[in-house]
């Protein structure tokens, strides 16, 4: 089953097939996808316990930390799921402390592709051989000409610095795998 890690807009779902997904993570506050996720943008303590109570349960939860505070907090969490990362909040992992805790608590990084500048994706790619175990790249798509299809993301990866097997596994295998860890929270 291949899966799209964000699509911002339920109702390009049935684009989906034709790109060569089978699901998709869909983010939305109500529930009316079968995978629904949240992503929750947090500069204090307060905005993200109260976002995350909020909308605990059957959702997959995402966080985009603003602050070096936020991003410890949502790496050691058990109920974020996965980190969110572009243009704004890169510069949050720069330090080997920050990724040596990534990999400690093995923590889902999503890389958002049209938001990420081409040395962010690089460095990602670097930094997954080494400490971060699952990344999902994600087309994060709010129209349907907007979708990657997997073989794009692949062919994308592999111009960054990732060799085709990992590229493959980062498209094909890395949500499931994603899916499969949280699943206890999630279903």
């Amino acid at each position: 089953m291949l899966i799209e890690p964000c699509i911002l807009n339920f109702k390009i779902k049935h684009f989906l097939k034709k790109a060569g997904y089978d699901e998709a993570f869909i983010e939305s506050k109500d529930s009316n996808s079968r995978i629904s996720r949240i992503t929750i943008v947090a500069k204090d303590k307060n905005t993200l316990f109260n976002n995350i109570k909020l909308y605990s349960g059957n959702k997959l939860i995402f966080c985009k930390p603003l602050t070096e505070e936020i991003l410890r907090i949502c790496v050691s969490y058990n109920k974020v799921n996965a980190i969110t990362v572009d243009n704004v909040n890169f510069h949050l992992f720069k330090r080997r402390a920050m990724l040596n805790l990534i990999r400690l608590h093995d923590k889902t990084i999503e890389v958002i592709l049209p938001y990420s500048s081409s040395y962010i994706i690089y460095k990602f790619i670097i930094w997954g051989y080494k400490w971060i175990r699952n990344i999902l790249f994600s087309s994060c798509a709010k129209d349907f000409n907007e979708i990657w299809n997997p073989l794009s993301k692949v062919n994308y990866l592999i111009l960054h610095g990732a060799d085709y097997e990992m590229a493959t596994y980062w498209v094909f295998k890395s949500p499931q795998v994603f899916l499969n860890n949280v699943s206890s929270n999630y279903y």
